[in-house]
């Protein structure tokens, strides 16, 4: 079926409203992949673009302006029709990725060129469309060693700990007790899984949310002079202030972060390069072997292996907490980097065959996503792959 200019300029204005039936997105696609509609679809794309914008944030829009200048800068520009760019077929068809995916709630590209053929190479798809995001969950290791899985309990109590009260409420694990008349202090560990985050109130009112494949360490009690737990992994605090009491977190028998009420992210996974402490609010002090510094607000720390701390200003810290707002924020990210945030939460194992892409990514894209929708924005970033028993994703060169 034909469509005028017109008619295929409401399809795309419904596709950003999210109001496209599969037989109209079908249509769409269809005609973008067209040669005869190269010069009109070219003209709109850059037209829904720069007017469709508006609906993002101004830090997206900057990366999107950013992202599709570097994708021009490496594309021949041939002559001008009716005063609308018009670029190789690899423009549109990149453009087109990105509203398509925009319109599905994902706004996820590479800034790799695309062969000038413009065909995507679509593998094999799996049950991939079976393995679905991750869940509230967690493993909680009593002070006896004894374990419970929080995953499907309820509201109550768990258990009691030397008078302490161990409860779920509203989603989250809870302690209630009082420091005074305790003899001996026991400690608690909570876990979460791959594909499991978790969040909780610490004795003192401290909130910490877990992210996937990680854990912390802490007293059902702070006594003495200081509140001190240990993560490994991912963690984000928001701490109760205590200034007769400093909060210090000590992480992978590496780095010590001490503070007295603050808003910060410690992501300290072992498979990552560096541990980098982002701090949101307050104040933060860091100890290494070699190093001791003051993070402001704004502010990432970087910890290496030799004990030595980097520290970068101005990051962007919506996207260093977007996995506890429930979000995937890949901007500026290597493939690797996607790669091992995907691992974790959909808790598949990733594979190379061959050498791995030099890819950037940028965008953001739900947490609730099934890993087949996921791995569809890939497949348009011209990610190749394939999925193989026990949950092996192998990325191909």
């Amino acid at each position: 079926m034909a469509l005028n200019r017109n008619q295929y300029k409401e399809l795309f204005e419904r596709l950003l409203t999210s109001n496209l039936s599969p037989e109209e997105t079908t249509l769409l696609v269809n005609w973008l992949g067209d040669d005869q509609s190269d010069e009109l679809s070219a003209g709109l794309i850059v037209e829904q673009l720069s007017l469709d914008t508006q609906m993002l944030d101004e830090q997206t829009k900057d990366a999107l302006e950013r992202r599709l200048q570097r994708i021009l800068e490496n594309i021949e520009e041939e002559k001008p029709v009716r005063r609308i760019p018009f670029y190789k077929k690899a423009i549109w068809r990149a453009a087109a990725a990105v509203i398509i995916l925009v319109g599905m709630g994902i706004y996820f590209f590479s800034n790799t060129r695309l062969p000038d053929n413009g065909q995507q190479q679509l593998t094999q798809m799996i049950p991939a469309n079976q393995i679905t995001g991750g869940q509230d969950g967690a493993v909680l290791t009593l002070m006896d060693g004894s374990t419970v899985v929080l995953d499907s309990l309820g509201n109550g109590l768990i258990t009691t700990q030397s008078g302490t009260k161990v409860m779920l409420k509203n989603g989250q694990l809870v302690y209630d007790g009082d420091e005074t008349g305790v003899d001996v202090v026991g400690y608690n560990t909570m876990s979460t899984p791959k594909g499991r985050q978790f969040q909780m109130i610490l004795p003192d009112g401290s909130k910490v949310w877990l992210n996937a494949a990680s854990s912390i360490r802490y007293p059902i009690v702070f006594t003495g002079t200081d509140r001190l737990v240990e993560i490994t992994g991912e963690a984000y605090f928001e701490v109760a202030h205590n200034a007769a009491k400093p909060f210090k977190v000590k992480v992978n028998e590496q780095t010590e972060i001490e503070v007295l009420g603050t808003h910060f992210n410690v992501n300290s996974y072992q498979n990552e390069e560096t541990i980098n402490t982002t701090l949101l609010e307050g104040a933060v002090r860091l100890k290494s072997a070699n190093d001791k510094i003051e993070l402001r607000p704004g502010q990432q720390a970087k910890s290496t292996n030799t004990g030595n701390i980097k520290v970068l200003n101005s990051v962007n810290t919506d996207k260093v907490v977007a996995w506890k707002n429930g979000v995937f924020d890949f901007e500026d990210a290597s493939l690797q980097e996607v790669m091992r945030q995907l691992e974790r939460w959909y808790d598949i194992e990733v594979v190379y065959q061959g050498d791995i892409p030099k890819q950037e990514f940028f965008g953001k894209m739900g947490k609730d996503l099934s890993l087949d929708v996921v791995l569809s924005g890939l497949e348009k970033s011209n990610v190749h792959f394939k999925i193989e028993a026990n949950r092996k994703l192998v990325v191909l060169p």
